[in-house]
């Protein structure tokens, strides 16, 4: 359990271009509910964003989904490939509540092969 358990400002995709990138040069791998979308970037580091629709709830839902997601990249960092930018989208028919719960189905997915 080395390295760094942080999840800083310049790990973050912020920027419109930044996920537009990600959606048209990733890799997809698809969960129950949401998918992950990779692409190799030049910075030498893991950046995450994360893109949930209205439709899948309340503005507290969609934040607590958010949070659930940062704590999974946070705590399981060198799950997710190195130096790549990284877009999870979720869906509306997503379900877990439970971080354990999602931990498992979000290494379940990075263990996939991806598709373009």
């Amino acid at each position: 359990m080395g390295g760094s358990r942080t999840f800083p400002r310049g790990q973050r995709l912020r920027l419109n271009r930044e996920f537009q990138q990600v959606y048209r040069q990733g890799k997809r791998r698809h969960g129950k509910g949401f998918s992950i979308i990779t692409t190799p970037n030049s910075l030498h580091i893991r950046r995450m964003g994360i893109s949930v629709q209205r439709k899948v709830g309340t503005a507290v839902r969609r934040n607590r989904i958010k949070r659930l997601f940062r704590e999974v990249f946070r705590l399981h960092q060198e799950q997710f490939p190195p130096a790549s930018d990284i877009v999870i989208t979720v869906r509306p028919d997503f379900c877990f509540d439970t971080l354990m719960v999602l931990e498992q189905e979000v290494a379940r997915v990075l263990q996939q092969g991806g598709t373009a």
